[in-house]
């Protein structure tokens, strides 16, 4: 049976473990509430930007825009995976990494091929051990996340679709959606999803209003339609970094109070050792007494 000593230094060792713990989960915490007001203030932008693009796909007549272009061949796909430099987020970057592995594998038992832009060292790193090669790679870029890194990505994404010979561009990211809710998932970036015609209420009148466009809606959609691009990049890498923050809060937090527990199990422990040494030593000295009174 371990001693006291054992016991002292093991509780010293989890105590040590547990200041660190929660001091990651407060600079977590604070991280999170930021990131947070970041994702917040960007989905309403996005949101109707994508409705003015849908919008203008509808009404816009002639040759769709290169970017609308839908070949359905998807002989060959751009995934773009955004994953965190760091660890010590839970199952955030597992998450990720297995929903990329998954879409890789499954285009490879068709045959097909596949591309990878790849955002976060945790992503670079579990991908290049499975021998996969990326067409681009960004990392560390945590902290330093703005609008002017998804203008670089979605270059060269744009790039490749119109240039390469891509049919598809998908973007595995995690999505925010609460501190202690993210959820991992693929969506197609390109080429844009066809638009759903415009609703009518009761009265037979459209649902969605519609603009005068100058000078002319082929030229604002062309005009608008890289910033929507951009834009959409931009959200998914912001909600890549508030759910980074919010599962590493919650995984520090976990890990703080799984420390306490083990403290008091070793103190517990450590209790139960000194007694059971003491009465050993109390038996001794009754045995050596009797001993020498006999």
């Amino acid at each position: 049976m371990p001693s006291t000593r054992d016991f002292k230094n093991r509780i010293r060792s989890v105590k040590n473990t547990q200041q660190i713990t929660r001091a990651m989960k407060l600079v977590a915490a604070s991280k999170v509430r930021r990131a947070q007001e970041r994702i917040e203030s960007a989905r309403p932008y996005s949101q109707k930007m994508e409705e003015l693009v849908n919008s203008l796909a509808q009404r816009v007549e002639g040759e769709p825009h290169p970017l609308l272009r839908d070949t359905m061949k998807s002989d060959k796909a751009l995934l773009l995976v955004i994953s965190s430099d760091k660890g010590l987020c839970g199952s955030y970057n597992t998450n990720v990494n297995r929903f990329a592995l998954q879409f890789l594998r499954s285009r490879e038992e068709e045959g097909k091929e596949t591309e990878l832009v790849v955002v976060g060292r945790k992503a670079c790193t579990f991908l290049g051990h499975r021998e996969y090669t990326f067409k681009e790679d960004f990392q560390e870029v945590y902290g330093k996340i703005d609008f002017q890194l998804a203008q670089a990505i979605s270059d060269i994404l744009m790039k490749a679709f119109l240039e390469e010979g891509f049919d598809e561009i998908h973007i595995i990211t995690t999505e925010f959606i609460t501190l202690l809710n993210q959820m991992a998932g693929i969506n197609r970036l390109l080429p844009l999803a066809p638009a759903a015609p415009d609703g009518v209420d009761p009265q037979g009148d459209p649902v969605s209003v519609d603009y005068l466009y100058e000078p002319s809606m082929e030229g604002v959609l062309a005009s608008i339609l890289p910033c929507h691009i951009t834009v959409q990049v931009y959200r998914a890498l912001l909600d890549a970094e508030a759910s980074e923050f919010g599962s590493r809060m919650t995984a520090m937090d976990n890990a703080t109070r799984n420390a306490e527990d083990m403290i008091d199990t070793l103190t517990l422990q450590m209790n139960r050792a000194r007694q059971a040494a003491i009465t050993k030593e109390l038996l001794e000295v009754i045995a050596g007494a009797d001993a020498l009174s006999g």
